[in-house]
């Protein structure tokens, strides 16, 4: 069963969902979105934010997702462990 927005943030704020399994989930709806238009999250962000395209529900969606997935990801690991891992 897919859990709203509202609910997802809801579980991570309470702990209910550890940041492993909220990075696994985010990931999981970044490919979706990634299959279904062809695109990388890193992409569509970089061209969608702040044009009038970002109001499509979809896209509002997709950017929030791609946002939650970023800062659980920078509060989990330090910049030196992610840029390390990038290299």
């Amino acid at each position: 069963m897919k859990m709203s927005k509202d609910q997802f943030i809801g579980k991570v704020s309470n702990l209910e969902l550890s940041e492993d399994r909220a990075i696994s989930k985010l990931s999981e709806q970044l490919q979706e979105y990634e299959k279904k238009y062809n695109l990388r999250s890193e992409i569509f962000y970089k061209l969608i934010v702040g044009t009038p395209a970002e109001d499509s529900p979809d896209f509002i969606a997709w950017a929030m997702c791609y946002r939650s997935y970023f800062r659980i990801v920078q509060s989990k690991f330090s910049i030196e462990e992610i840029t390390a891992g990038a290299l």
